[in-house]
């Protein structure tokens, strides 16, 4: 029997698709675990209702393991929060930081225009604009 070459490539994302969701749902079925056991502790606890004692102890255990599960998300969830906190606080400062940029002295841009004009980006009309802008700048 030779099979159909579609059919192995459906089977082999079938079993790829099986295979993420087995590695990404890793984290819930704990938590299905923790209830299945959960259960059977409650079922074993009602049919050994003649040991109270017991019974009470593993309900005790199961609620322990309950809040702890509980205490594990809420912690994971304020981490989480805290991150992203202070993600969104770097990037407000990354962004004060680029959106003002250092004041340049006049001898700054009075060396910028004159780089301008000697390599003939403007001309000499406009160098000597920006340079008496900048020098009336100096007298204010």
């Amino acid at each position: 029997m030779t099979r159909n070459p579609i059919r192995k490539s459906f089977l082999a994302r079938v079993l790829l698709g099986v295979l993420v969701v087995l590695v990404y749902a890793a984290p819930s079925s704990a938590i299905f675990g923790v209830r299945r056991r959960t259960a059977v502790v409650a079922a074993s606890a009602g049919a050994a209702s003649a040991h109270s004692e017991d019974a009470a102890a593993a309900q005790q255990s199961a609620a322990a393991q309950q809040s702890a599960a509980a205490q594990q998300q809420t912690a994971a969830a304020q981490s989480a929060a805290a991150a992203a906190q202070a993600s969104a606080a770097a990037a407000q400062a990354a962004a004060q930081t680029s959106a003002a940029p250092a004041q340049k002295t006049p001898q700054q841009k009075l060396a910028e225009l004159e780089s301008l004009y000697k390599q003939g980006l403007i001309s000499e009309s406009d160098y000597n604009a920006a340079k008496a802008k900048i020098l009336a700048q100096l007298t204010q």
